[in-house]
């Protein structure tokens, strides 16, 4: 059963999941990166790897190291792998038109632990965002100075370690004092099922995953139902764009196909809004149509 618009089909979600974590717990990058690529051949959008591979297998490991079942060295190898993943995962989004807001997203000081806030990073950047990722264990001092010159909309603070949540209020209160305050968003671990401990350390929302944290920054925004169409709307308007410059040359999907070089359910694919193009095949299918590329990528409908 191939991928839907609601996500993969269920019954393959755990077997990558186990495949996936597998690859992780014996350190084969080559295996990770064979996986990833067939669920991308099978149509999984990024976020549906995100959600249902690498966020729940990273959980695993992180659980798996606590126990101690892993050493130090595999946990950091672990997560070298999934980040690899997500910088090539991040690197083949397309950009939508309209940026939908600035984020910045640190960790709080003294949190090494990273990876969750790239997480929400790479779905803020999904969703449209301007992101500024500041990474592990950022100075409060330094926060509060690039946020004054920044001035992003929102600013997600992550913390896994519930002895730091302290240092999350001390940043929410700094951010509190600028002149042009953003909206503060938390979440990591040590929030886990502690939704009432935002109100506690002084920030506006907490997020439970990634993509509780891009909505919860769309809400922060004021942008839940006024944003410019993002995710599968963006794509969708791309599809539409892409028939209707084909059709205008008289074209049918395989002659587009054999002249950009893809495959012709790739293209049905794209122009039913249920593929996310690699920048290659934008550019193929640019040279193919004879347009420009931000005509095919920018344009509204």
């Amino acid at each position: 059963m191939p991928a839907t618009r609601d996500g993969p089909a269920a019954s393959r979600r755990p077997e990558l999941h186990r495949k996936y974590l597998e690859a992780l717990v014996s350190g084969d990058g080559e295996r990770a990166d064979a996986l990833v690529a067939d669920a991308q051949r099978r149509g999984w959008s990024a976020e549906q790897i995100y959600l249902h591979v690498l966020a729940p297998s990273q959980a695993e490991i992180g659980t798996r190291w606590q126990a101690r079942r892993l050493s130090v060295a595999d946990e950091h190898l672990a997560t070298e792998i999934t980040l690899g993943q997500m910088e090539r995962l991040r690197g083949r989004r397309v950009p939508p038109p309209t940026p939908t807001g600035h984020a910045i997203v640190a960790c709080v000081q003294g949190e090494g632990h990273s990876i969750a806030a790239r997480m929400v990073a790479d779905f803020l950047l999904i969703d449209g965002w301007t992101v500024d990722f500041l990474g592990a264990s950022t100075p409060t001092a330094d926060l509060v100075d690039l946020a004054a010159r920044r001035r992003p909309d929102v600013v997600a603070l992550s913390v896994t370690q519930a002895r730091l949540l302290a240092a999350v209020g001390a940043a929410a209160r700094a951010l509190r004092r600028l002149s042009a305050p953003a909206r503060i968003l938390a979440g990591g671990a040590a929030f886990r099922g502690r939704a009432e401990l935002a109100a506690k350390v002084g920030v506006d929302a907490v997020a439970a995953d990634a993509l509780s944290g891009m909505r919860e920054a769309r809400r922060l925004l004021g942008s839940v139902s006024t944003a410019p169409p993002t995710g599968d709307d963006y794509f969708e308007r791309l599809g539409q764009r892409v028939q209707e410059i084909r059709s205008g040359k008289g074209w049918t999907q395989q002659q587009l196909a054999e002249t950009a070089g893809l495959d012709r359910t790739y293209i049905s694919g794209l122009e039913n809004g249920k593929q996310n193009p690699t920048v290659g095949a934008l550019l193929r299918l640019a040279r193919a149509l004879d347009v420009a590329l931000d005509r095919l990528v920018l344009q509204s409908s």
